[in-house]
């Protein structure tokens, strides 16, 4: 009986400690990949992108569904993209942009919130003329998240570039619905009324945006060059501004439209 209680304790113990080994071997495993993915975005933002790809690419073999890693992956391939295009390389910019775009789709299935993704996809579509499918992901986006109201600003800011101006105020007004005090969406609907020529609702628009956050950069821009003419309007409407994200080197453009 006593040599059966020892077993038994023994079994107990052992299970335990075999356990404690394989959750400290999973911890392990996830801090590598979190290192590493690290590791890969700094070079990244040292502008080694061949370096960052191959340490993205060894942390995506650790875990292939890493929102982050993919997202940067898709930076990286952005970034050559540009400079394939600017050495004239059309053919090979293209299709560098459209592994981009691979990177880019597998970072929001992964995390369908992640807005950096989702805004890098949407402008890696438009630059491959694929506008109809760059709105497509903003409204799927906002569809999914009816109670964020950031989704529908970004929306909103999609409809307003192609001028369908009837749903972008629509969609500024829901993310307001959700979010009464959003700046980003008071100077979206600013830079609206700008667009369609009411200067005075749009300086209202961007003065409440100004209020509510004085460091949003449309309002705070608009503001102060009519403070600095002294005049009632602005003298050329303002460009259109993208929620922060990380740099491509050498920015965004639209290049690689047509197949």
């Amino acid at each position: 009986m006593r040599t059966r209680r020892l077993f038994s304790r023994f079994a107990r113990v052992s299970g335990s400690l075999v356990l404690a080994c394989m959750v400290t071997v999973v911890a392990g495993c996830a801090e590598d990949v979190k290192d590493i993915r690290t590791e890969g975005i700094h070079q990244f933002r040292n502008h080694q992108h061949i370096e960052s790809m191959a340490t993205l690419r060894y942390a995506l073999r650790k875990e292939p569904n890493d929102a982050e890693c993919n997202y940067y992956m898709g930076l990286n391939y952005r970034a050559l993209a540009e400079r394939r295009f600017q050495e004239g390389d059309l053919p090979a910019a293209k299709r560098t942009l459209d592994v981009a775009l691979f990177y880019f789709t597998q970072a929001v299935k992964s995390w369908p919130n992640y807005m950096a993704a989702v805004q890098a996809k949407t402008e890696a579509l438009a630059s491959r003329g694929k506008y109809d499918s760059a709105l497509s992901v903003a409204e799927t986006v906002a569809d999914n998240n009816r109670g964020v109201a950031d989704h529908f600003v970004f929306l909103g800011d999609e409809y307003r570039a192609r001028a369908d101006y009837d749903n972008a105020l629509r969609a500024y007004k829901t993310a307001l619905a959700s979010d009464p005090q959003n700046a980003r969406a008071y100077a979206g609907m600013a830079r609206l009324y700008w667009q369609v020529g009411d200067r005075e609702l749009a300086v209202d628009t961007f003065t409440r945006a100004h209020e509510l956050n004085p460091a949003e950069p449309d309002a705070a821009e608009a503001l102060a060059e009519l403070e600095h003419s002294g005049e009632s309007h602005m003298a050329a409407p303002l460009p259109r501004v993208l929620p922060p994200q990380e740099p491509s080197g050498s920015g965004t453009s639209r290049i690689y439209s047509g197949e």
